[in-house]
């Protein structure tokens, strides 16, 4: 769950950046395009609005050349006036073509309208320098106002054409960078919302997920505060335990083996002293002295047995549980039942070691606190597992399951764990309690048994 839900982040992250970036870039980027189309269309215009005023003074400047011409009685100078409207001409028409090829197809048109009537124009001054003297003073006035100023007001009709379509084209192409500027910033406004709406997205995750991680560092701080009370708590326990332990184990060594040692003394002693007496008295004191000695190896045979059973190393799991059940009846008056399945044969130490002692505390709890009746032990071993359950009809624990637990449960939990093993307990209120421990085992098992011991 966690390194998915940080993936998760990281890809919201990753994809609010790339977003940001997307946004700074295409905002650069078109930004630039729209202020370059901006440049050229207002370049453009200037020059064609150049190039049309150039016209203009030059078919002003032809009108100039004509006139003097005209006025010239001499006309010694025809040939400088026809060269001046010659260059003059040249210039109109690199203005032209210019011209033409700044314009679009649109004002194509009004511009072949400017160029015929200018070429017409220009046809209707050559029979001018064919004239003589006398033919200038007489046609020129007629010919200037009646040929050359309509002219030359047609053409300048036209190039005003020519500069109003270009003008119209000038505002429609303004209008077309100001819809793209207004379709730029529909589509900026919408990556903008967009990173924003996932901006919003990724903090109300990052902060959903920090609050989260915080409330679980403070509840597993309690935890860990917890266990350690609990551990210091158990440690002054275990401590006591050990002391209780040491106290019970030397009141039995000075009360059960120190009496019966120095009982063994005294018989000794009147052993002694009863070697001149009769016969049939020495044999009696000498079959009590027997006596003394049998009861003394019992009892430092249960103490080793209550320390470490010898028969779970001498002759192996099963004979040490059926003692441990027979022991337990006998001491506590509770019928036990010891039932063993499969394979416990081979098992290593420490599994022996772990089973029995998961046993002799789950019976001593039903002896101490469950007032049971009846006590059933089960222990099923197989080829990768042994399972150990013990059951009884005693009390049960409280609603809920044990709110505390002592030394002996926490050290099954513990030996359990140490093998890689689960525990568990289910119990109900009045109708007993079932301890089970499950171990896996590698070592493969061979051979089964079944023994029932009812005791």
């Amino acid at each position: 769950m966690v390194p998915r839900l940080s993936w998760v982040m990281l890809l919201g992250f990753g994809a609010l950046i790339a977003l940001a970036g997307l946004l700074g870039f295409s905002a650069i980027h078109r930004g630039g395009r729209l202020y370059e189309e901006t440049l050229a269309t207002h370049n453009t215009y200037l020059q064609t609005e150049s190039l049309l005023r150039g016209i203009t003074a030059d078919l002003h400047i032809s009108g100039v050349h004509i006139r003097d011409y005209l006025l010239d009685p001499s006309g010694i100078a025809a040939g400088l006036y026809r060269e001046q409207l010659l260059n003059v001409r040249h210039s109109i028409d690199a203005r032209l073509d210019r011209v033409e090829h700044e314009l679009d197809s649109e004002s194509a048109a009004a511009l072949g309208d400017l160029k015929r009537e200018v070429e017409a124009y220009w046809d209707s001054l050559e029979p001018v320098f064919d004239w003589t003297p006398q033919q200038r003073l007489t046609y020129s006035h007629a010919f200037l106002r009646n040929h050359v100023l309509p002219r030359r007001i047609a053409v300048l009709n036209l190039a005003e054409q020519v500069g109003a379509v270009h003008a119209i084209n000038l505002r429609r192409e303004q209008e077309r960078l100001r819809e793209s500027r207004r379709e730029f910033r529909r589509v900026f406004t919408r990556l903008t919302i967009g990173a924003m709406a996932l901006g919003l997205a990724v903090t109300i995750v990052t902060m959903y997920r920090v609050f989260a991680l915080e409330r679980k560092n403070q509840r597993e701080m309690r935890r860990a505060e917890s266990a350690e009370d609990e551990l210091r708590r158990l440690s002054q326990r275990l401590v006591k335990a050990q002391e209780q332990e040491r106290k019970e184990l030397s009141r039995e060594l000075h009360d059960e083996i120190g009496q019966l040692l120095t009982g063994m003394r005294m018989e000794l002693n009147s052993l002694g002293a009863l070697r001149t007496a009769p016969r049939e008295r020495f044999e009696q004191r000498m079959s009590e002295t027997r006596d003394l000695i049998e009861q003394t190896i019992r009892t430092v045979r249960d103490l080793a047995m209550g320390l470490r059973p010898s028969m779970l190393d001498d002759i192996g799991l099963g004979p040490a549980l059926e003692w441990l059940g027979r022991d337990f009846s006998r001491r506590s008056g509770i019928p036990a039942e010891v039932r063993l399945d499969g394979s416990l044969d081979g098992l290593p130490e420490e599994y022996r070691t772990c089973v029995f002692r998961v046993v002799q505390e789950a019976v001593t709890n039903c002896a101490r606190h469950a007032q049971a009746r009846h006590v059933r032990i089960l222990v099923h071993g197989s080829e990768d597992r042994v399972a150990v359950s013990v059951q009884d009809d005693g009390l049960g624990l409280p609603a809920g399951g044990p709110t505390h637990r002592g030394l002996g449960l926490l050290g099954i939990e513990e030996r359990a764990r140490e093998l890689g093993g689960t525990f568990h307990i289910s119990s109900q209120p009045g109708r007993g309690t079932m301890l089970s421990v499950e171990l896996p085992v590698s070592p493969a098992l061979h051979g089964a048994s079944e023994s029932t011991y009812r005791g």
